[in-house]
């Protein structure tokens, strides 16, 4: 296995043990939402003081510290495959939404933004993804 791979899993151990309880096969519930999916790949320190990894999304502040499960969206727009479990450590302005000229789409939790370790990554994304998920917050403290 090599190194990226082992840094994926390890990180998946990690988000899993602190969320107990939680699997990636359980069913989708109603508290689902449909969200734009914007990716980054600018390598750095996170809003919570980490260094920016993949599995990382950026989203509104008062999201930090919680956990993603974000699924694809079918083809039909219902809840497709699941895509992963993805914390978030950081926060951003996103796109314009109102016209001042000011991100502010990812403040008011419109989108949020998945980082990827490259711009092949974020390609990738776009590619096997698309623009939006479907994603349900998680609080998984304690």
């Amino acid at each position: 296995m090599d190194l990226k791979k082992l840094k994926m899993v390890s990180i998946a151990i990690i988000i899993l043990a602190s969320c107990a309880g939680l699997r990636s096969s359980a069913a989708p519930s109603s508290d689902l939402i449909k969200i734009r999916a914007t990716c980054y790949c600018e390598h750095g320190l996170t809003y919570s003081g980490y260094y920016t990894r993949e599995g990382i999304i950026a989203g509104r502040k008062e999201d930090i510290g919680k956990v993603a499960a974000i699924y694809e969206v079918a083809e039909d727009g219902s809840v497709g495959d699941f895509i992963g479990y993805f914390e978030f450590l950081d926060c951003g302005a996103g796109f314009d939404t109102d016209g001042d000229g000011k991100g502010d789409s990812t403040i008011r939790g419109e989108t949020i933004d998945v980082f990827r370790d490259d711009m092949d990554g974020v390609k990738n994304w776009i590619k096997l993804h698309g623009d939006y998920v479907y994603m349900k917050v998680i609080n998984c403290e304690g």
